[in-house]
């Protein structure tokens, strides 16, 4: 199901957030969901978002970082379009071609991996994710899985393990 919306960029204290209109916060309320892929538009720019919705005092949202309202180009009670779809991928986050690569290669981190909490899936592929340089994501993806082997499965705790 895809939902199509124009809205504000609005701020909840501490981080901006796209407020979801009421009749679509329905929706997703009675559907049950929780992370969406949304493109966000704005003085023509896109940005590919994977979110979760969150509820706070009886709104729904989607949290909008600095450096992505930097992107587009927006600040607070600026429009902005919104199509969101329910995120249907397996771990509800974009998996690179390295973070992959490097658990194909490895089982052992593998089997870690797949049975971490989905929040911790999630922070460590985000983690690889916001690297530009992709064989720095080899780098961070390969040290990573050196730390899950280790015990050390909290991505915000890494310790550097492999020189890169």
């Amino acid at each position: 199901m895809s939902f199509t919306f124009s809205t504000s960029i609005s701020n909840d204290g501490w981080i901006g957030s796209v407020i979801i209109p009421d009749d679509i916060a329905a929706q997703l309320t009675a559907l049950k969901i929780k992370r969406v892929v949304a493109l966000i538009s704005a003085n023509d720019v896109e940005l590919k978002l994977h979110a979760g919705v969150i509820k706070r005092k009886g709104v729904l949202y989607l949290m909008l970082s600095k450096a992505n309202r930097k992107r587009l180009q927006v600040q607070e009670g600026d429009t902005v379009l919104v199509q969101m779809n329910k995120d249907t991928s397996k771990y509800q986050a974009p998996m690179t071609e390295e973070l992959e690569a490097v658990l194909l290669s490895d089982y052992e981190a593998y089997e870690i991996f797949e049975n971490m909490l989905p929040g911790k899936q999630r922070n460590l592929i985000f983690l690889i994710y916001g690297i530009a340089e992709s064989q720095k994501r080899v780098d961070v993806a390969l040290n990573a899985m050196e730390n899950l082997k280790r015990g050390n499965l909290n991505p915000m705790r890494f310790e550097k393990i492999l020189p890169y």
